[in-house]
């Protein structure tokens, strides 16, 4: 399940880290995510693409009520939508993906250090504390603690720290 869960953010983190801005249908560099399936206004007109589950829309909309700038994406296990969260003093992507059946498989949310719980903060900073924080993906999946993938820059590296059921293990380090 480590070895599933270390693969999916390793992807994800590496393939989505800094989504594009795409309007209406159009294609993406990642090949993951092959073109926009449904934009916000569609659902809005309630002119839902034959493609994306109804169970998958109905979910999301029931969990996320105030999100007016989703983006459907299909993919070849399911599909992802991605849309930001911003107000005066945070900002959060989000990556939600449902399968097929239009079941949801995980959400993946990306921020900055000041969203980070302390606790997961402090943890971090006492072990690397000459890094600073440079973003934070949290992955949350069904009945599972959510796990941290913490990307930190220090003068002469980058590091990607994982934080998963009490753990913390670096996954990667990267020399400048």
């Amino acid at each position: 399940m480590k070895k599933i869960l270390a693969a999916l953010v390793l992807f994800t983190v590496g393939h989505g880290a800094f989504p594009q801005s795409l309007k209406n249908v159009s294609s993406s560099g990642n090949s993951e995510v092959s073109t926009t399936v449904l934009d916000n206004s569609s659902v809005e007109k309630n002119t839902v693409p034959n493609a994306v589950s109804t169970k998958a829309i109905r979910n999301f909309k029931k969990l996320f009520k105030n999100v007016s700038d989703e983006k459907w994406y299909e993919m070849p296990d399911g599909y992802r939508v991605k849309f930001s969260k911003k107000d005066n003093q945070s900002s959060v992507s989000y990556k939600v993906d449902y399968d097929k059946e239009g079941n949801w498989m995980h959400t993946i949310r990306s921020y900055d250090e000041k969203e980070l719980a302390k606790n997961i903060r402090d943890r971090v900073k006492t072990t690397y504390f000459d890094y600073s924080i440079i973003l934070v993906d949290e992955v949350i999946m069904p009945l599972n603690q959510s796990t941290y993938v913490i990307h930190l820059e220090g003068a002469t590296n980058w590091i990607n720290v994982r934080i998963a059921n009490g753990e913390m293990d670096e996954l990667q380090k990267y020399n400048k």
